[in-house]
């Protein structure tokens, strides 16, 4: 039993959560890689050398059963990156409620749930880290990204606050915002002008460094914690002259429609995922 050293990460099967997972179990951690689709977690389990379970962040239960069955295999959980999140794209009145309602559910009720359900353990053993890989449109919400931009900003305010409240007690929270990725989550959608999709390397690159440095916010890139900041100050009229010329608009409301629905269907479970 690797005391200590147990990992687990969300939605981990494929893309970013999948690299985060590698590189954690070439960090030396025991991995657990968990994920909605059993059969995929447990294929990248064994590629890396990790242990694949099914899990479902929406489900309470099923998350409580999970922390209690990882810590009883393989012992205390000390760390947790909660990675699990869809990104369906399009104008909001396009949006039905049903799929505004699993963004939630999955964005911010899955971060909810899973650090609900591993915190108390952390905080009896005086140590462990909650990673949550919320997104830079939690500071930069964007057209098209109505409803996702609302939960990432949620997610990295309850990490913000959760901090601070943790203080004293050995666990510490951290957020990790990814420019947009070069995943099945990111397919085909441009990245503005002048920037580029970030890789999955990359970001796990950051969660890495949140965990090793305790850093509580880590941009990915780090040169975007300043876009905010700056177009913030900037009169409205001037910022949205400026998105217009980077082609901001084009991530959340572009992008291959066929892509785009296909990966609508498997983030929404309308699909068998492949």
């Amino acid at each position: 039993m690797n005391i200590g050293r147990i990992a687990v990460v969300t939605g981990s099967a494929r893309g970013i959560g999948a690299q985060v997972a590698r590189d954690l179990t070439a960090a030396g951690y025991t991995v657990i890689v968990s994920d909605r689709d059993a059969a995929a977690a447990e294929a990248t389990a064994a590629e890396i050398g990790a242990h694949g379970y099914a899990l479902d962040v929406t489900d309470a239960a099923a998350v409580a059963a999970f922390v209690e069955r990882v810590e009883s295999e393989h012992g205390p959980i000390a760390v947790w990156v909660n990675n699990a999140g869809i990104m369906p794209t399009g104008p909001f009145l396009q949006q039905e409620a049903a799929e505004a309602e699993a963004i939630l559910a999955v964005n911010l009720g899955g971060v909810l749930t899973c650090t609900r359900a591993v915190l108390p353990g952390m905080v009896a053993r005086g140590r462990g880290t909650i990673v949550q890989i919320a997104s830079a449109t939690a500071t930069k919400p964007i057209a098209g990204l109505a409803v996702y931009s609302g939960s990432k900003g949620a997610v990295l305010s309850f990490s913000r606050a959760l901090r601070r409240e943790l203080r004293g007690t050995g666990v510490h929270v951290a957020a990790v915002l990814p420019y947009l990725a070069d995943t099945a989550l990111g397919a085909s959608l441009p990245a503005q002008r002048f920037f580029r999709q970030v890789t999955p390397s990359e970001v796990s690159a950051g969660v890495m460094r949140a965990i090793r440095h305790r850093r509580g916010i880590q941009y990915v890139p780090g040169i975007l914690r300043w876009g905010p900041w700056f177009l913030d100050a900037l009169p409205q009229g001037l910022a949205d002259r400026i998105d217009d010329f980077l082609g901001t608009d084009g991530i959340g409301l572009g992008g291959d429609p066929e892509v785009r629905g296909a990966y609508r269907r498997e983030a929404l479970g309308e699909s068998e995922r492949p």
